[in-house]
């Protein structure tokens, strides 16, 4: 059976584009199996839909399984609560290398974000593939990793976003409240392709369980340092209207704030796996 679309290469390491997609048949079991393999090879997808509906955004995550109302981010409610706003107008921002919502004990397996309105220069946003960052450690450092965990918690983000007035007292000691923080291993298997990753951030992850403080920061600060080498990045340049899906099993992504005081607004939907535990 033919592609029902054409699938570009962005960057050796990680990101794709979608091309001559066909709206009419984007929910069509095919059309949905072929994004997903898609994902899973190029790990972050561009779709180019200036004309996708809310309904068929909240479909196509929908097939990755079950589509999140975000905790902390408002939603355009009336039946796509599950479909988050990110505008920097409200204070929004995620200008940090993370994967979404690592805290959690399940955290989401794909996110995908569309772009409503944007600033007239600025506001890209960039993805590390975590899968190329940990094949590029050397043999020593992957037997080092294996089988050690880190600590990824929520409270140290929502201080920052304190001190920087961008939430209110009230607001930081209600969500400090839910301890949202989880044990995950420093490097994870992908459940389709089987190819290991690194499971970390500069944002979530506060140290390696079982270390000493200093020997924690010093792997820590060398495992980011190394995955924010140039080759395994892919930076978009958003135009209205793209869609860009990523797998947040593999990767981090940074949206960078370098566009104020214009606005940037984004439609997101993120989607656990059909069996995960988030509570």
């Amino acid at each position: 059976m033919p592609s029902p679309f054409t699938v570009r290469p962005l960057g050796p390491a990680i990101g794709a584009e979608v091309l001559d997609l066909d709206l009419a048949d984007v929910l069509l079991p095919e059309t949905l199996q072929a994004i997903e393999a898609a994902l899973v090879k190029h790990e972050a997808l561009v779709l180019h839909v200036p004309d996708l509906t809310l309904a068929q955004h909240l479909a196509i995550a929908k097939h990755f399984g079950e589509a999140e109302v975000h905790t902390f981010y408002p939603n355009l409610g009336e039946g796509f609560e599950q479909i988050t706003l990110i505008d920097s107008k409200l204070g929004d921002r995620a200008d940090m290398w993370h994967h979404d919502e690592s805290f959690l004990p399940s955290a989401p397996i794909v996110t995908m974000t569309q772009a409503k309105i944007l600033p007239p220069c600025g506001g890209d946003t960039c993805w590390i593939s975590m899968t190329t960052a940990y094949d590029a450690l050397s043999d020593r450092m992957k037997q080092y990793l294996d089988g050690l965990e880190a600590w990824h918690d929520m409270n140290g983000p929502m201080t920052t976003a304190l001190r920087q007035n961008v939430v209110t007292h009230d607001r930081y000691l209600e969500v400090i409240k839910m301890n949202k923080r989880h044990l995950h291993p420093v490097v994870t298997t992908h459940p389709v392709t089987g190819r290991k990753a690194l499971y970390i951030s500069p944002t979530y992850t506060t140290h390696i369980d079982g270390l000493a403080p200093a020997e924690s920061d010093a792997i820590l600060a060398y495992l980011h340092a190394h995955c924010q080498h140039v080759q395994f990045v892919y930076r978009h340049r958003w135009t209205v209207g793209d869609m860009v899906i990523w797998d947040n099993r593999s990767v981090i992504h940074n949206a960078i704030l370098d566009y104020k005081p214009h606005q940037r607004r984004m439609h997101r939907a993120s989607v656990f796996g059909r069996n995960a535990v988030h509570a």
